[in-house]
């Protein structure tokens, strides 16, 4: 190989080997962005919302969504001691009853619905704890309803519970007990009234205490407090 090959071949090789470098640097340079995800689990405790219904039929359908109204406060008025027949009851009671409709929201976790009232007075005298009576229920037909759409809730899920009916006076009483495991949403009724006897003089509800002709007359109030709490 002459000098001339060999210069010849330098020359040829010291460009191509400049261009792997500056290729081999292109590939490797460049820049980056670093980008920030948010997401924020909003709290998931269980929850509950209310709708109050009041109606002066006796709710002969046993269904709280037809000839009622949409109330903020249970108003049951100047309670009577006249039947719908004007005999006397031989008590007071109030013609108008109300349903709470419950809706509850579960997150998935077990849970349980409670109705605390301490009582119905006129800042001496007491309603009879008894006269006050409540009756959870459960209906199938209840729907959820979003924009655009509806669903009837079913039936209640195997080893939920119901609270059983009796005065509604009282520091915590069982409404609803959820199924275990993976809870869900469901709709509950609570009826709330202060009733007479009923036809044949049966109780209208275990518990039930009349209030009597005899009770001081005055403006009663009271509260009553819709609890959710996980099981």
């Amino acid at each position: 190989m002459t000098e001339f090959d060999l210069f010849k071949r330098i020359c040829i090789f010291l460009p191509l080997l400049c261009l792997v470098l500056w290729g081999g640097e292109f590939a490797f340079a460049g820049s980056e962005e670093t980008i920030l995800v948010n997401a924020e689990i909003p709290p998931n405790s269980p929850k509950v919302s209310v709708i109050i219904l009041k109606f002066t039929d006796g709710n002969p359908d046993n269904n709280p969504w037809t000839n009622s109204s949409t109330e903020n406060a249970m108003d049951f008025g100047t309670l009577t001691y006249l039947l719908a027949d004007r005999s006397n009851a031989g008590l007071f009671y109030s013609p108008n009853g109300f349903c709470v409709v419950i809706f509850s929201e579960s997150f998935g976790k077990p849970y349980e619905i409670w109705s605390s009232c301490l009582g119905i007075s006129d800042g001496v005298n007491f309603l009879p704890a008894g006269s006050f009576g409540l009756t959870p229920v459960y209906s199938e037909k209840d729907k959820f309803v979003w924009p655009g759409g509806e669903k009837e809730q079913g039936g209640m899920p195997a080893g939920a519970t119901l609270g059983e009916a009796g005065p509604a006076v009282h520091p915590l009483k069982l409404i609803y007990s959820s199924e275990s495991g993976e809870a869900t949403a469901r709709i509950i009724q609570a009826y709330y009234g202060l009733p007479p006897y009923k036809a044949g003089g049966a109780v209208p509800f275990p518990g039930f205490t009349p209030i009597p002709l005899s009770q001081p007359p005055g403006q009663y109030s009271g509260t009553v407090k819709i609890t959710i709490a996980l099981k």
